[in-house]
């Protein structure tokens, strides 16, 4: 459980009375870093402008202009920008406590309270083209623009536009059922859980795959195949990238050399650090902080 804490994002969305936080993001030059996380809340992001890269478990895509998606209770994501590419987008993030009735009528007895115990889940891709998500990115859109102005009632007018996406998905069939094979992924990403919380605490420093295997309770051969099905990237992948994308943060807000930083995300070879740093940013560390050094 402690391993799993260091993956959760504790971070206070909102207020006990209003516990619901839109953040609004704005990358002209890149530079969006939001590294492998869970929290209790339901995540909504519209893309308005550009594209980035998102991970939702083990599905990553590219995800672009006018895209909405859906991030249920717990659920692993990650969510980077692609090189320098500029991006817009925006999130509304909320417990979904707020969604729940005193009184247990059908609406939460059918859609609510299985949300609430996560036996339902949102669709992850609400297709914008199709004219039931284009009227779920209005009520979106209309969120935005309450919240922004924040009315006497714009609660009432959050939260009213939220049911109406809700009942968009149940006359559109695109909740989720939770079945045995949902089940066994989720205990599958719970192992995955453990072992990236372990990347994350511990990638200043040397880590070896067997320390790795033991964290989950798999021989090493086994974990690697395990750990590449589930995430898409062999474990030392993994590891780099993540190394890369702390970098990306130093180099963006801190005065480190280049070296400095290397040592920093427990690169030991500069040469090394360099070429990976290149391969995922194309360009070398040193033009990426000169990038954000004009800003």
């Amino acid at each position: 459980m402690k391993n799993l804490n260091k993956l959760k994002d504790f971070t206070k969305h909102g207020t006990a009375q209003l516990p619901l936080y839109i953040y609004n993001q704005y990358y002209e030059h890149g530079g969006l870093t939001v590294p492998y996380h869970w929290h209790e809340e339901i995540e909504l992001i519209y893309v308005e402008e550009g594209s980035m890269e998102m991970t939702i478990n083990t599905i990553t895509k590219r995800v672009y202009k006018n895209q909405f998606f859906c991030i249920n209770s717990q659920e692993l994501h990650q969510i980077y920008s692609i090189g320098r590419t500029s991006s817009i987008h925006h999130a509304l993030v909320f417990s979904p406590d707020i969604l729940s009735f005193e009184y247990f009528d059908h609406s939460q007895s059918h859609f609510i309270h299985p949300l609430l115990n996560h036996t339902l889940l949102l669709p992850q891709v609400i297709c914008t083209d199709k004219p039931y998500g284009q009227e779920i990115l209005k009520l979106f859109l209309e969120i935005l623009e309450v919240n922004k102005v924040r009315k006497p009632g714009w609660y009432l007018n959050v939260k009213a536009c939220l049911y109406k996406i809700l009942s968009i998905l149940a006359g559109e069939d695109l909740f989720i059922t939770m079945t045995h094979n949902l089940k066994n992924l989720g205990y599958k990403m719970e192992q995955v859980k453990k072992a990236i919380a372990y990347i994350h605490e511990n990638f200043t420093e040397r880590i070896y795959i067997t320390e790795l295997a033991k964290v989950v309770g798999m021989n090493p051969q086994y974990f690697c195949r395990f750990f590449k099905a589930m995430v898409n990237k062999t474990p030392i992948e993994y590891i780099n990238n993540y190394r890369i994308n702390r970098a990306n943060k130093y180099l963006q807000s801190e005065d480190l050399s280049v070296l400095e930083v290397c040592l920093r995300v427990g690169f030991q070879n500069p040469s090394y650090f360099i070429k990976l740093f290149k391969d995922q940013n194309n360009m070398t560390p040193l033009e990426y902080k000169n990038v954000f050094l004009k800003i």
